[in-house]
């Protein structure tokens, strides 16, 4: 029997058992549509946070290094850090051989910054002048300050788009004075928006001014909250941290059984463990489909199973006009593999209208990642073969005489 006459014969079955067919296509429905929408749904939670990671630190060849032995909670800042990381210490860290640059950080939050009868409570940022190249931040427009405003103490502002928002909403914010704690700063810059950080929070809320002028002349603090250092190769950081570790040990004259003073984070080592958090969860979720998927399989060897023996005079009949065993096998796997098929398909389908819904839930952009919806048609059609093998020969074995007498 060629394929056309199989396809036909397939097709007639499946439209004069219809309620049957539905149902065997409703488990693989289910499973195949599960693991297309958890698939992409993993991937793009995972391409999401690693944008929103890197959107926050900026570049993986950089590690980060705040005071404290990793007790303080929240965001560090002048208020809740101990002052044991200093200037000097930046210097020497700097002038390490693995080191490329250094950008030194004090932040402070809940400080009034006014602009005429209007009021923000942003975040503050005394940075030095190679923050850009260190981060994601991007000016959008103005300038960003340079090496000698930071050395002259000048009282200027980068300000954040939600800073602008809230003191300059209908206005060009270039070149207007605010006051910050009632310290004037004139705003020579506007940074572009970068949204959100991994836990949701707002990155465009913020202020930054030369770490000198913050230190000298608005904070009145001779240590940093944070510093980031720059390694020269990506690939040798865990040494760079061992070196860096080494030297501010030695500088803060630590002795072998003191913990560190300081804490070290490299972003690489993060996102790699929440990558790997993600990819266990993700493989979870996929074997719990294709759980889904096999019960769909179970489904569809019982009801043909059913069906050979609701339809053994119909085999009767086409045995003794000339139909081999071989034809009735192939007849009732071709239905089993179109019915599993159709089901993938219609899967694929709901799939696809499951991951908008889904990214429209969790607020992230829908991804539709391809790779596991070929693979879910590949796996549906695998799945009606594997699974109609049995009922094809349990049908090819009926003996057309008792079937007919039957």
């Amino acid at each position: 029997m060629n394929v056309t006459k199989l396809a036909s014969e397939a097709v007639r079955s499946t439209r004069r058992y219809r309620t049957r067919a539905l149902l065997m296509m409703l488990g693989v429905m289910v499973g195949i549509s599960s693991l297309a929408v958890l698939t992409s749904i993993g991937e793009g939670t995972k391409r999401e946070t690693m944008r929103r990671f890197k959107n926050m630190i900026g570049t993986f060849d950089t590690i980060i290094l705040r005071p404290g032995a990793g007790r303080t909670r929240g965001m560090p800042n002048l208020v809740n850090v101990p002052p044991t990381l200093k200037f000097q210490d930046a210097e020497a860290i700097a002038a390490d051989p693995q080191i490329k640059q250094v950008a030194e950080v004090q932040n402070a939050f809940d400080i009034d910054v006014k602009y005429r009868d209007r009021a923000s409570t942003p975040a503050i940022f005394g940075v030095s002048p190679n923050w850009l190249a260190l981060r994601s931040d991007r000016v959008a427009a103005g300038e960003f300050f340079t090496e000698e405003q930071n050395a002259s103490l000048a009282r200027v502002a980068v300000i954040g788009t939600e800073v602008k928002s809230a003191l300059f909403p209908d206005e060009d914010p270039l070149g207007k004075t605010i006051r910050i704690a009632d310290v004037p700063f004139q705003v020579i810059g506007l940074l572009e928006s970068r949204g959100a950080g991994p836990s949701g929070g707002s990155l465009d809320d913020l202020i930054l001014i030369p770490i000198r002028t913050s230190a000298r002349r608005l904070f009145n603090r001779d240590f940093l909250t944070m510093l980031i250092a720059q390694v020269k190769d990506p690939d040798l950081s865990d040494a760079a941290v061992a070196s860096v570790t080494t030297l501010l040990r030695n500088r803060h004259q630590l002795q072998a059984a003191q913990l560190d003073d300081f804490t070290i984070t490299n972003p690489r080592a993060v996102m790699a463990q929440v990558t790997r958090a993600g990819s266990t969860l993700e493989k979870i979720l996929t074997g719990v489909a294709i759980l889904a998927l096999l019960i769909g399989g179970i489904v569809i060897m019982s009801l043909m199973s059913i069906s050979v023996a609701e339809r053994r005079k119909e085999i009767g009949v086409r045995r003794s006009i000339g139909a081999a065993r071989s034809d009735i096998l192939a007849q009732f796997l071709f239905e089993s593999a179109l019915v599993a098929l159709l089901g993938g398909l219609v899967g694929v389908l709901l799939g696809v209208a499951g991951i908008q819904a889904m990214a429209r839930m969790q607020m992230l952009p829908p991804l539709l990642v391809w790779r596991p919806f070929a693979a879910a048609i590949g796996l549906s059609l695998a799945v009606g073969l594997l699974f109609g093998t049995y009922p094809a020969l349990k049908a090819a074995q009926v003996d057309p005489v008792q079937a007919l007498r039957s």
